[in-house]
């Protein structure tokens, strides 16, 4: 028999049907969700965190890693103007040394133009800036990619390698090497550390390699070794039985062929030994740990953000959705810089498979193109989908989160009442909800690629025919000349030509559809970097003025003058507050609760700054201090006692990490809690629960104000610091604390009489104004005092709870 509870949750997770949104959650116009250009504007604001490793950082031999420049774009005099000369003189160094011989043949002569034209775009960049340097600098990039192909695949030997490689090498001189001159002393400075460069490099060239060992060995095992053809010269020459060559024999006999297995096999294992280790355990663990270094830095910056925001904004926003952006969220900068660098990869490997497709048939490299087409007109339209999905998605998790986390920390309230149902209950609604919001999302992904897939079937199903009917025909290939430069026997469609274009023309298929996969997945990756650059974007409320000063020693008063606040426009919380206060003095703040009391001490702290008037210490605007000056000067216990899950010793320094023991006692004998710390299994050394759950929570109030006197600051402020604790103990407190106090200000929150009689002064706040201001005696003999009715209404209150009748 199934429950209703488990009857309710098969309906609130369907399989079939629609699962239910909710409606403030429910993104159904998708005209409303970020279009194309603020995608890519999301992914572009990454740079920031990619800058360091591919611009790296400058080193001077000279010079110790700690002492390197870390900033990639200094120059102070550094130049490169050698580079063009340089360039020169070893696109000269070819020719002259008789690697590359100009007029022996033309493809020489490209070599040596391929050169020149290398050598004068190094003189055009040194030259140049803004837009030709740019253009420049992309037409060097082409031309030299462009010549180290043409060398490698087109013209035999080596020489012409080493001599257009030597060419290029001294292109880059210019991003690796630069020189100045410092008071007449020649220096150097070489970069390091652009470890996505190295990393592109290290694929492109596993790639290169793949494309250009599995053209020669689907040659030599379908032509040569299958069909008893003989190799091409190049191929003959490169293994080493030019005996084996078109020309030198008609056909391979048994033997033959049986040697050219075994060439196959040692070929092989070759190219798997070289690259394997590569591919499958230098890339991934290289590609690791730079996406870790890029996430670790933007949580930091996320986190540095996030302290740096007022109260204000922690008031209006829950805790687990912080957490879901920080922790979650931010993740999201690996996992697009993973995928541009895979979607990268992929296009270039497409566009390479592409171009050596149509030289076999300009149609077969249509048809790779098509599915590009057929990709981008299917993304118009499921883009924005799944972004609004994505974002509902995240929102509901977050939703989740701050769920769970409400729910843990008030696990005592809940058990306390018998609540765990009802906090179930909403938990499961929130589940549900985040469930169906990730369903709505992973089911739109999932269909986006089943279309693909079959929209890519079709082309290659149709391809697939036409290759078979070409290679049954012996039919000429596209770029037969270009083929055979190359030293491949696709000079005319055979079984070879078939089975290698069969496999490329699938592989363009499978990125195209990588790409298409990659794509949907980075939409949900933007909608996460959206939430977590609307906190970046967020500027603090409160932050340091341009010629803000350290705070001076604190000798003279504290003064509000005509001080007034509002969180909201509409909702004043102080008004016109003025008063004094003085070194050695103690000053309590009383008054009914949401009279703005705590309001009040959070502006010394500048967690808020003050709507108008001004806040001053011997004179100085709290506004033109530093503002982490200011706070060190100025210690808080707070009437909310939290405490962290370490030792003791820890929580109570935790502002002040390298107190001493004897400086760490002091503050736990004069909050009271050096009796019971000494009895502890350990002593301070012991470590807490949770929160401090293994302590009462009058020892964790009397830590709470250890924490706050080990900084030994000239100002304390003491949010309700007895509220917890017993009559002995408190009158024990108070003594200590007003020796310690000498010559400090303290202010008091507080509710106990025992406690504000100890006061040299006492406000009494209502409705965000002081309405009395003196001495216990003074405010006491005010007729109908505001002040008077609190202290004999407490009065009252503490001896009904004494002989339990009412007066």
């Amino acid at each position: 028999m199934i429950s209703q509870n488990d009857q309710r949750r098969i309906r609130a997770l369907p399989i079939w049907d629609s699962a239910p949104i909710p409606p403030e959650r429910d993104l159904s116009n998708i005209e409303d969700v970020k279009g194309f250009t603020d995608v890519a504007r999301i992914m572009l604001r990454t740079w920031p965190f990619l800058r360091p490793l591919v611009l790296g950082y400058w080193r001077e031999p000279s010079t110790s890693p700690d002492q390197a420049d870390g900033n990639p774009a200094s120059n102070d005099g550094w130049a490169y103007t050698y580079v063009p000369f340089l360039v020169t003189l070893l696109a000269i160094l070819g020719p002259t040394a008789g690697w590359l011989q100009m007029g022996s043949s033309w493809q020489h002569d490209v070599l040596v133009w391929n050169g020149a034209a290398m050598a004068l775009l190094c003189f055009i960049i040194v030259a140049s800036n803004g837009r030709v340097f740019l253009v420049s600098i992309a037409a060097l990039v082409v031309v030299a990619s462009t010549a180290n192909l043409f060398a490698i695949l087109v013209v035999s030997g080596w020489q012409d390698n080493l001599a257009i490689g030597m060419v290029t090498v001294g292109c880059l001189s210019m991003w690796l090497l630069q020189y100045r001159f410092c008071d007449g002393n020649l220096q150097f400075r070489i970069r390091l550390g652009c470890h996505l460069v190295y990393y592109y490099m290290l694929v492109w060239l596993a790639l290169l390699l793949g494309v250009i060992t599995g053209l020669f060995t689907v040659d030599l095992m379908n032509q040569s070794i299958l069909q008893s053809k003989p190799l091409t010269p190049f191929l003959a020459n490169f293994i080493g039985h030019p005996e084996l060559a078109d020309g030198v024999v008609e056909t391979l006999d048994a033997a033959q062929r049986g040697v050219l297995q075994w060439n196959y096999i040692v070929l092989t294992v070759l190219i798997f030994v070289v690259t394997y280790p590569v591919v499958a355990a230098v890339l991934p663990y290289y590609n690791i740990w730079i996406m870790q270094r890029i996430n670790h830095s933007l949580r930091l910056a996320l986190v540095e953000r996030w302290h740096q925001l007022s109260m204000r904004y922690h008031s209006n926003h829950r805790v687990g959705d912080s957490v879901y952006r920080i922790y979650q969220d931010s993740a999201q900068v690996t996992a697009i810089v993973a995928m541009l660098i895979k979607v990268s990869q992929q296009i270039t490997q497409y566009t390479i498979t592409v171009l050596f497709v149509a030289a076999l048939d300009p149609i077969l490299g249509l048809m790779g193109v098509t599915i590009a087409i057929f990709a981008v007109v299917w993304a118009l339209w499921f883009s924005p989908r799944v972004r609004a999905r994505a974002l509902v998605a995240r929102q509901t998790n977050s939703d989740l989160t701050s769920r769970i986390q409400e729910s843990l920390g008030a696990v005592k309230l809940i058990k306390a009442h018998g609540t765990q149902e009802t906090e179930q209950a909403r938990f499961e609604s929130d589940s549900v909800i985040a469930f169906n919001a990730a369903h709505h999302v992973r089911s739109l992904v999932a269909m986006v690629g089943i279309i693909m897939f079959s929209l890519a079937a079709v082309i290659l199903l149709g391809s697939e025919f036409m290759m078979a009917l070409w290679a049954s025909n012996n039919r000429e290939t596209f770029a037969a000349v270009l083929i055979g430069l190359i030293g491949l026997s696709f000079v005319n469609w055979n079984l070879g030509a078939f089975q290698w274009a069969q496999r490329e023309l699938f592989d363009t298929s499978n990125q195209v559809r990588g790409i298409v996969g990659q794509w949907t997945t980075a939409q949900d990756m933007a909608m996460g970097l959206d939430r977590v650059f609307e906190i970046l974007d967020i500027e603090p409320d409160v932050a340091n003025a341009p010629d803000a000063i350290a705070m001076p020693e604190f000798r003279d008063e504290i003064r509000f003058d005509r001080v007034s606040f509002a969180y909201e426009p509409d909702r004043p919380i102080l008004h016109d507050v003025s008063f004094v206060a003085k070194p050695g003095s103690i000053t309590a703040i009383v008054g009914p609760t949401g009279s703005g009391k705590s309001t009040l001490v959070s502006l010394l702290t500048r967690l808020f700054d003050p709507g108008s008037g001004t806040i001053t210490i011997d004179g100085n605007d709290l506004r033109q201090l530093d503002i982490e000056s200011l706070r060190a000067n100025v210690s808080i216990a707070l009437q909310e006692n939290v405490l962290f899950a370490m030792s003791v010793r820890d929580n109570i320094r935790y502002v002040i990490p390298d107190a001493d023991d004897n400086t760490v006692q002091r503050a736990a004998y004069v909050a009271c809690a050096d009796d019971y710390v000494s009895e502890l299994p350990e002593g301070l050394d012991t470590i807490l629960g949770d929160r401090g759950g293994k302590l009462s929570t009058g020892q964790r109030q009397r830590l709470s104000i250890a924490r706050a006197l080990v900084k030994d600051a000239p100002i304390l402020i003491l949010d309700e610091p007895t509220a917890a604790l017993d009559a002995g103990t408190e009158h024990q407190v108070l003594e200590r604390l007003a020796d310690w106090g000498q010559g400090r200000a303290i202010f008091l929150i507080t509710h106990r009489i025992s406690t504000i009689q100890k006061a040299d002064q006492i406000f009494y706040l209502d409705a965000g104004e002081i309405v009395e201001r003196g001495t216990h005696e003074q405010l006491l003999r005010l007729d109908n005092g505001r002040y008077r009715q609190f202290v004999e209404t407490e009065a009252a209150l503490r001896r009904t709870r004494a002989t339990g009748v009412d007066p």
